[in-house]
């Protein structure tokens, strides 16, 4: 059995089709499936993991993401992100005393943030994130009629 990759611009294309169709996506395995069913429209041999979607979803700007996350207890010091594999950046406050502390990491990128001990994505919500013009024809009969 053969399989095919395809690249970032085909399923970039397809992950803005299936976003534009269904707005708010619930889970990342649905998205996944969503996609893999509009890429199984051009090449039956198309195959494409959740986690690529998610991250070319993230990082080429198709979607913005909700992230709901549970603390695993695990002290952890930075590292990536792992929504969207991005550097993580400290979070610091100020002591009265002159110093600094580290309150938890930001992610450069989305919106992911956790304190000083680990916390592991449970449910992404994919939001469309381009916006939604009506067509032109549409927009020139409301302002013919406003004339």
């Amino acid at each position: 059995m053969s399989y095919r990759v395809p690249s970032a611009e085909v399923l970039a294309v397809a992950t803005a089709d299936v976003l534009r169709e269904h707005g708010t996506i619930g889970s990342q395995k649905l998205l996944g499936r969503f996609v893999l069913d509009k890429l199984h429209c051009l090449d039956r041999n198309y195959t494409v993991t959740e986690e690529r979607v998610r991250m070319l979803a993230i990082q080429s700007g198709l979607a913005s993401v909700e992230v709901e996350t549970r603390d695993t207890g695990v002290k952890v010091k930075g590292g990536r992100c792992p929504v969207c594999n991005s550097r993580m950046r400290k979070i610091r406050n100020s002591t009265i005393y002159g110093g600094s502390v580290i309150l938890g990491y930001r992610c450069t990128s989305c919106a992911y943030k956790m304190g000083t001990t680990k916390r592991v994505a449970v449910k992404y919500t994919f939001h469309d994130a381009l916006p939604r013009v009506p067509c032109r024809k549409a927009r020139n009969k409301s302002a013919q009629r406003t004339l």
